[in-house]
């Protein structure tokens, strides 16, 4: 599932993908940036994982994704 979080001209895609057999979500994040002659937003960060161990449930994969995705925009990676 992916949730879109927009911040000022950036959007966050929070994903997390449950793993077979067992309960456990990988959180991943990507980061896109509005780009005013397209008018759309485009990619400057792919999807990458956001936590090198899988986490309990939904709610603290997509946590872990948001951190990680403001992380980035603090760190001015993206």
């Amino acid at each position: 599932m992916q949730i879109e979080e927009i911040l000022g001209q950036y959007q966050l895609h929070l994903i997390a993908h449950e793993l077979p057999g067992g309960g456990k979500w990988d959180p991943f994040v990507a980061v896109f940036k509005f780009d005013e002659k397209l008018q759309d937003f485009v990619c400057v960060y792919e999807m990458q994982r956001a936590s090198d161990k899988p986490l309990s449930n939904y709610d603290e994969a997509i946590e872990a994704a948001r951190r990680a995705g403001n992380a980035l925009l603090k760190q001015g990676t993206c």
